[in-house]
């Protein structure tokens, strides 16, 4: 095989990855990024004060990436 088909070739990893994802961030399911949150805030007892902190520190890792989303957003929509 050329380097070039292999490098066309996805891994079985690679899509279980991807398939991750794409569950966490799917909107309407149980499993999503934000019906995680928003049970989490709707019963604010299911995590402690260093939980709520590194939720916290977490969410701010996201804030800090979403300006590189939206050029993504922007290249793809071009």
């Amino acid at each position: 095989m050329t380097k070039s088909k292999v490098k066309d070739i996805i891994s079985q990893d690679d899509v279980d990855d991807l398939l991750r994802i794409s569950e966490f961030i799917e909107s309407d399911t149980k499993d999503s990024l934000l019906h995680e949150l928003k049970q989490a805030i709707l019963d604010s007892g299911k995590l402690d004060l260093n939980q709520w902190i590194e939720l916290r520190d977490q969410l701010h890792e996201i804030e800090e990436l979403i300006p590189h989303i939206d050029l993504i957003i922007k290249l793809k929509q071009e």
